[in-house]
């Protein structure tokens, strides 16, 4: 007899928590840090290579920003964020 592939229960599946939150290796005094997804392709400050859309990266931004905010994010390859003291970053943004 053929086997039958089931669903599993509602009750069983795990919920899936948000990635808003930054991992405590991202913390860094004066920024806030966020992992994201996003759907389009960015440019990596750390190593000037693509961050290509659905992959998981960290946008960076500095703290009381406010409104200016969008103006001063950045999006970061999760291990270039986490080797940022060893390289700086490869542009100027003026």
């Amino acid at each position: 007899m053929p086997r039958r592939n089931r669903r599993a229960p509602e009750e069983f599946v795990p919920a899936t928590a948000p990635r808003s939150a930054a991992p405590e290796w991202a913390n860094v005094a004066g920024f806030e840090v966020r992992e994201v997804t996003g759907d389009k392709p960015y440019r990596c400050p750390g190593c000037d290579h693509e961050v290509k859309p659905r992959t998981a990266h960290v946008v960076v931004w500095p703290d009381g920003a406010g409104e200016y905010a969008a103006d001063d994010r950045r999006h970061w390859h999760t291990a270039c964020w986490t080797n940022r003291a060893t390289r700086g970053p490869t542009r100027s943004w003026s």
